[in-house]
């Protein structure tokens, strides 16, 4: 697992830092914010599930909140403190409820366990943004730069929930014996994130809750478990990755070239930005699922997954919530992408540097789409998983 996002957190930091040279994205300060979150990032998935990994993610989350700090406007500080009491209440709550469980090694006796799983349930509510906690997430998309959400739910949020997969292997009785809890904050978040998305009138806040609805399907793919679930979730995270730099980075492109931001009253902005066009339509195609695209891949397991976990019921969840998402990407595609020039603005042209990058990002799920084996994780189990007795690798009490 770890040797595939390694090299994917480094591409997305590469691709960020020549985007943000072409587009500034913030001054001297955002620079080693954002590098900084990427290495302790990619830090705590070398060093594999642990205290160690636990420790180095929550630093990067830490870090993130300096990204949008760094932005210097009183929303963006204001911004930043909503997503500091989050990310200081994740680690609070997280921390306890691995100590209660030994990171996996062990179940606690009751009421020990239901305090520990409940903690944990809070704090990956609060670093994921999931419905009802999204608080921070939106005001983050309005008050930063593009890039600095696109790095926040890529990489920074990505290694959360890859923290989440090791312990599904480590502990699985902490999903299987509390699956209705988990099943209800993943169904809130699919269908109040997808309602919330859809009530957005600016591109960048629309984004945001349109990653809480993504989560909410990757949530039900861990719970679920089995080949469908976390092959599902763990294409469906990659894919979740490179869409929302894509997708960010476009409407980014679009905010530079008009100087303010981006809402549904624009109008036909692929007549002065076609490359960054192409690559949000191709990006929204890959998020919300459409073949070839690795999202199709990982949708489609997540889809059966759901079936076998919550049967028609769900089902008709899912459905829901992928067709309130297509509606909304089809939307600000139509209006604002595609949609006649009603007042040409002579604004910014979008500097090569940045046009390559995004189209690098929408033409990179395609590929994997196409030929998806080579980001399956390795077969072998994680070591921290592999030393465990058998009764407690297996979830029996």
């Amino acid at each position: 697992m770890d040797m595939v996002l390694i090299p994917l957190f480094l591409a997305i930091a590469l691709g960020v830092a020549l985007y943000a040279r072409a587009i500034p994205q913030g001054n001297g300060g955002w620079w080693r914010f954002a590098a900084a979150a990427v290495a302790l990032a990619v830090a705590a998935r070398l060093v594999g599930h642990g205290w160690a990994a636990t420790l180095l993610a929550s630093a990067a989350e830490f870090l993130a909140v300096g990204m949008v700090w760094s932005g210097g406007t009183a929303e963006a500080r204001a911004a930043a403190r909503k997503y500091l009491t989050a990310v200081a209440l994740a680690a609070l709550c997280g921390w306890t409820a691995l100590a209660l469980l030994q990171l996996g090694a062990s179940r606690p006796a009751a009421p020990w366990d239901r305090l520990a799983v409940a903690l944990l349930l809070v704090s990956v509510a609060l670093k994921l943004g999931l419905v009802p906690v999204y608080f921070w997430l939106p005001a983050v998309a309005r008050a930063s730069s593009a890039m600095t959400t696109a790095l926040i739910v890529a990489v920074v949020d990505v290694g959360a929930f890859c923290e989440l997969l090791a312990l599904r292997d480590a502990a699985p009785w902490i999903f299987v014996d509390f699956a209705p809890l988990w099943i209800g904050l993943a169904v809130l978040s699919l269908l109040g994130a997808a309602l919330l998305a859809l009530a957005q009138r600016e591109l960048k806040p629309m984004l945001a809750f349109s990653s809480i609805d993504d989560m909410g399907y990757l949530l039900l793919g861990l719970v679920a478990g089995g080949a469908d679930g976390m092959a599902g979730a763990w294409f469906g995270i990659l894919g979740h990755a490179m869409g929302k730099i894509v997708l960010f980075g476009a409407v980014g492109a679009a905010e530079w070239h008009l100087g303010r931001a981006v809402t549904l009253n624009d109008r036909g902005l692929s007549t002065p930005l076609p490359v960054a066009s192409a690559a949000f339509m191709l990006g929204a195609l890959g998020f919300i699922g459409i073949p070839p695209t690795l999202g199709f891949i990982g949708h489609w397991r997540l889809y059966l997954a759901g079936a076998e976990l919550g049967g028609p019921l769900l089902l008709a969840v899912l459905y829901a919530s992928s067709a309130m998402a297509l509606l909304c990407y089809i939307r600000a595609i139509h209006r604002v992408w595609l949609g006649p020039v009603e007042s040409p603005v002579a604004g910014r042209p979008l500097p090569r540097a940045a046009a390559l990058v995004l189209l690098a990002f929408a033409i990179a799920p395609v590929l994997f789409g196409l030929a998806p084996n080579g980001l399956r994780p390795a077969a072998e189990p994680h070591p921290h998983v592999a030393a465990l007795p058998t009764e407690t690798a297996e979830g029996v009490k």
